[in-house]
């Protein structure tokens, strides 16, 4: 089953739960332009109302991953380039902010080269995938831009700030070992099994309690704006809500009855 919006940039279909999204402009080199931004925008906001999506998967064709923003796009605007660049980050960062509290978890399947603004687009994933090959670049300072679609949060919130801030003004490139070591991604692959490997998580992911992910989900992300006692008391709130819900009741039930638990995501 596909989206009822249409799409040029990327595939997007659902099945059995999984929904699938595919950047699908391998010639190009993946780019983040006006039309991806509005359309992933779009895509978005739909996945995250569907009843019957469990878990995404994020994935590229081609050999990047991507390549970040289109500076092409970006250097023909001139004078109207400021205007611009907020009228995309309007639609990404929007995109970005509901796929992050999205109940779903998402997952990202990594290969080739990842750059720019396409880095905060991975790390936004719950579970990050990457080919051994694969390598991650800070492009921003280097063209005399500063990090934008999450990036300063994204990234920060799986190595920490001063290693970010390196990342961001040093320009760096990162191996998939190094990216490995550091926390930016969850787990490295050879490059003929990212795939595979991604979607073995998701399956699991999709067939899993999905309130219970989306809680934990947002748990994480306010972990760090909020006192200890106040997330204790996030938490409390949040455990008591849960349990009223089916997966909770056929989980505890299913312990006690010693067999496997089959949830409904409800």
């Amino acid at each position: 089953m596909g989206l009822a919006v249409s799409t040029k940039s990327f595939e997007c279909s659902v099945n059995d739960g999984l929904a699938h999204i595919v950047l699908d402009q391998p010639a190009r080199g993946n780019p983040i332009d006006g039309d991806f931004c509005r359309e992933f925008a779009l895509a978005i906001a739909e996945l995250s109302e569907r009843a019957d999506v469990r878990a995404v998967l994020l994935s590229a064709r081609g050999r990047l991953f991507s390549v970040g923003g289109d500076l092409m796009s970006l250097v023909k605007q001139g004078d109207a380039l400021p205007g611009t660049i907020k009228a995309w980050t309007a639609d990404i960062h929007i995109a970005i902010a509901r796929m992050v509290r999205m109940r779903a978890p998402v997952i990202a399947a990594v290969h080739g080269n990842v750059a720019g603004g396409s880095v905060s687009l991975m790390a936004a994933a719950d579970i990050i995938v990457m080919a051994e090959s694969a390598k991650i670049s800070a492009a921003f300072s280097k063209i005399g831009f500063s990090p934008d679609s999450g990036s300063t949060t994204t990234v920060t919130r799986r190595i920490g700030v001063a290693r970010a801030r390196r990342f961001f003004l040093l320009g760096e490139t990162l191996d998939a070992a190094t990216a490995l070591s550091l926390g930016l991604v969850d787990f490295v692959v050879p490059d003929g099994a990212v795939q595979s490997e991604a979607v073995r998580i998701a399956t699991q992911l999709a067939a899993g309690p999905t309130e219970a992910f989306g809680a934990i989900k947002r748990l994480f992300s306010q972990t760090n704006d909020r006192s200890f006692e106040s997330q204790l008391e996030e938490e409390a709130q949040t455990l008591a809500a849960i349990s009223r819900t089916a997966d909770a009741q056929e989980g505890v039930r299913a312990f006690v009855e010693k067999r496997k638990p089959v949830f409904s995501g409800k």
